[in-house]
């Protein structure tokens, strides 16, 4: 009996470590971006997700895009992402930097990629799709993607340049305007409208924010008054994670920034103390799903 024990014991602690180990996103992926354009032309480009960060079911990093032939193209992007057991759901945020040729200007767009973790031949790999849109708005083509955990088997696929830059890159990817990003509140909403209620968190003291919806600016130099203000935000449907960043603009008459901050998705309201200077932003995450809402409503 102890032995049988013993041997449970020992396949529990086995699956625990290899459940653990399929989690652990953090570092270098490599593979491709493909897209088949009106059923004729097919466009490819290598695709490389650096995860510098993992806390939790929450990532971030960045994002390269290179191709060398028929024609040079390459860029790089910002990217938040949310784990959900063996599925990852990536949020491009910002494009860094671009050299792209007119063929491949749609994959260098903001996207959005749903992909599964699985293991093959001993090799960890991400295999989904993406869509999205550039920030004129034009839509990505839509396509498939497919990364290796990066090994000695597919370091050469990467231009030597492109992965000395990985290699080397110490860059923190929680910096945003010089800025430390606070460890990020999650919330989970059900509904793509969303109302965000901000005033004062004691007493009027000249306090003014921005607030930035996945890194692009939404409120500019708001005062932080008694009397709240309610601002409407529309979220994409098709995007599961949303960053809002609330960037203190000063720090008032009495340091540090503070606010209050109440998220009402139509059926829930959450309330957030917020504090910012000028070393933190305040960071929040609302994750959408509407799959939870209450059947009843």
């Amino acid at each position: 009996m102890k032995n049988l024990y013993l041997f449970f014991l020992f396949v529990l602690t086995c699956l625990t470590c290899l459940t653990t180990l399929a989690q652990d996103y953090k570092g270098i992926w490599t593979g491709y971006l493909r897209a088949d354009v009106f059923d004729a032309t097919v466009l490819n480009m290598q695709y490389i997700l650096h995860v510098k960060d993992q806390n939790q079911n929450i990532v971030n990093g960045k994002a390269y895009l290179y191709r060398n032939n028929p024609l040079k193209a390459e860029g790089s992007l910002d990217f938040i992402g949310v784990l959900k057991g063996s599925e990852l759901k990536i949020k491009e945020l910002k494009i860094l930097y671009s050299r792209i040729p007119a063929d491949t200007a749609r994959f260098l767009c903001i996207k959005d990629l749903k992909l599964t973790l699985s293991q093959e031949k001993g090799v960890e790999n991400l295999r989904g799709t993406f869509t999205g849109a550039g920030e004129n708005a034009v839509a990505c083509y839509p396509g498939k993607v497919y990364l290796e955990r990066f090994n000695k088997d597919n370091q050469d696929d990467i231009p030597s340049h492109l992965l000395t830059n990985l290699l080397l890159d110490d860059r923190d990817p929680n910096v945003f305007m010089q800025t430390k990003l606070a460890r990020p509140i999650v919330i989970e909403v059900t509904n793509n409208v969303i109302e965000l209620e901000i005033g004062d968190y004691l007493r009027e003291d000249g306090d003014i924010i921005s607030v930035y919806h996945n890194r692009r600016q939404f409120l500019k130099n708001l005062p932080i008054l008694n009397k709240k203000s309610i601002h409407t935000l529309r979220l994409n449907r098709d995007t599961e994670l949303h960053e809002i960043i609330l960037f203190a603009e000063n720090l008032g008459r009495i340091p540090p920034n503070t606010s209050t901050l109440k998220v009402f998705d139509g059926s829930k309201e959450h309330q957030i103390q917020i504090t910012s200077n000028r070393e933190v932003s305040a960071v929040v995450y609302l994750q959408y799903n509407p799959e939870q809402k209450d059947p009843s409503q």
